[in-house]
């Protein structure tokens, strides 16, 4: 298992943005789950990107839907370091397990983080999906 990292200790003083992160993140989180992939997103300071999409899978939602599930990720980011001090570790990823999809999220700062949705049709290994995460995080 990898190491544990505060979401302070993820940032970087890298050139590379979180959303040039996700956008690396497709193949490898590929080969850790397959076709169950539906999308990737980042957030960062209030801008969103989605570099991946799985069309049949993520058809139930429009653009604005995604822009609205980005912004209330981000604004629940902003309450990690409040979890954080009554746990007294740090928060690597959240998941939420839906009728149809599983999203993991991955903060990097409070107002950064990282997007995962999976098809919730078969196995996954959530700390498989969150090393794949962190490991392209810290390649920044």
């Amino acid at each position: 298992m990898a190491d544990n990292h505060s979401s302070s200790d993820q940032q970087t003083a890298s050139t590379q943005s979180i959303s040039d992160v996700a956008r690396r993140l497709e193949s490898p989180l590929t080969d850790t789950v397959g076709e169950s992939l539906v999308g990737i997103a980042a957030y960062e300071n209030g801008e969103y990107s989605v570099p991946y999409r799985d069309g049949a899978a993520s058809a139930q939602y429009t653009t604005a839907d995604v822009t609205a599930i980005l912004e209330n990720v981000q604004l629940e980011g902003i309450g990690i370091p409040a979890y954080e001090n009554h746990h007294g570790q740090s928060l690597r990823a959240t998941a939420r397990v839906y009728e149809d999809v599983v999203t993991v999220v991955v903060p990097v700062t409070e107002t950064t983080g990282l997007v995962v949705a999976l098809r919730n049709d078969t196995e996954h290994d959530p700390y498989e999906v969150i090393q794949t995460v962190e490991a392209a995080v810290s390649e920044r």
